[in-house]
């Protein structure tokens, strides 16, 4: 059973769905291609991988794009006392409890709920909102051109360097066998790493645009997974983007030696990246609570390093801390 009392609980439980939900995904196109795609039939075997790794991310980034919908409702609730109409059409009403939020959202993440105090509580729904719209054409052939990329082409490129490599590049020679087989692997996980994060896509497309057309959103801000990248990092130390410069200009946050931050880096996913964008409702939830270790080794790593330099003592850092919590077995952030 799982209690959302509180923001930060509700943000951790959303990724770990949406974490859990793109797996998923990742896992049916990898099984899809060691059971499909033969190598040296790669032009013939390819359309019908292609076809049902399409279907797999169209549904699952429909989930994903639902489960953002009951988590961005839930979100604003906790933090303003209001909250959006409902994502799926159908009539609103006036009000509605935080434990119908809650449970739209639990359903949805395939969780266990356990009930809190204030679920009887009613929040107000502002039906002025209206939610923007899909555009499947383009999220379809940016999932599209991902896979092909990294499953089918990739695979065509290894094999032409294997089979140079190997001068004739025979079946019969085990040599070629084994790096026929790594190749071929290899291709498979880049093409189930792109399925990843194709799937999320949907949820992170409606977050971001949701919360754009949203005017109680002031910024935004980036949370990680347990174990994420430097950049990733970084994102989060920087606490939240702020949708205007005069919502920015607060002193004494922006830590030293901090670089600027593009709002649109926040949108930037790497492949197998599980990192989330929330929304921030005040300038006194500039910093999510996950970031904040990330800004302490910041400050720590950068210290006496401006520009680029600090960028990297920070990747080192960052890197250093990685080694030292595998060793221990535990997570990084």
């Amino acid at each position: 059973m799982t209690a959302i009392s509180s923001v930060r609980q509700l943000t951790e439980e959303h990724r770990l769905a949406q974490t859990a939900l793109a797996s998923r995904a990742a896992v049916q196109v990898l099984d899809g291609w060691q059971s499909l795609i033969q190598p040296r039939r790669l032009e013939d075997t390819t359309p019908r991988w292609l076809g049902e790794s399409l279907d797999t991310i169209i549904a699952s980034r429909t989930r994903s794009r639902d489960l953002a919908g009951a988590y961005l409702r839930l979100h604003r609730a906790l933090n303003t006392e209001t909250t959006l109409p409902p994502y799926q059409a159908e009539p609103a009403a006036e009000v509605i409890t935080l434990g119908e939020l809650r449970q739209d959202f639990a359903d949805l993440a395939e969780i266990d709920l356990d009930p809190a105090g204030d679920d009887g509580l009613e929040v107000t729904v502002e039906d002025d909102f209206t939610w923007p719209d899909e555009d499947p054409e383009d999220l379809d052939a940016a999932a599209r051109t991902a896979l092909v990329v990294t499953g089918p082409v990739h695979a065509r490129q290894r094999l032409a360097e294997a089979e140079r490599a190997t001068t004739a590049g025979r079946l019969d020679d085990v040599d070629f066998l084994d790096e026929l087989d790594a190749l071929m692997r290899a291709a498979g996980a880049t093409a189930a790493a792109a399925a990843d994060r194709e799937a999320l896509r949907g949820g992170r497309d409606l977050l971001h645009r949701a919360s754009a057309a949203d005017p109680r959103t002031v910024g935004w801000a980036r949370v990680t997974d347990a174990d994420p990248c430097a950049w990733c990092a970084m994102l989060a130390s920087r606490g939240a983007v702020y949708r205007s410069r005069a919502a920015a200009e607060v002193k004494g946050r922006a830590g030293r030696n901090t670089p600027s931050v593009d709002p649109e880096d926040l949108e930037r996913y790497h492949n197998q990246c599980h990192c989330q964008v929330v929304p921030i409702y005040s300038r006194t939830g500039w910093l999510p609570e996950q970031g904040r270790a990330f800004r302490e080794l910041w400050d720590e790593a950068t210290d006496g390093h401006t520009g680029q330099d600090a960028i990297n003592a920070y990747r080192r850092a960052i890197e250093a801390r990685r080694r030292r919590a595998r060793s221990r077995g535990t997570s990084l952030a």
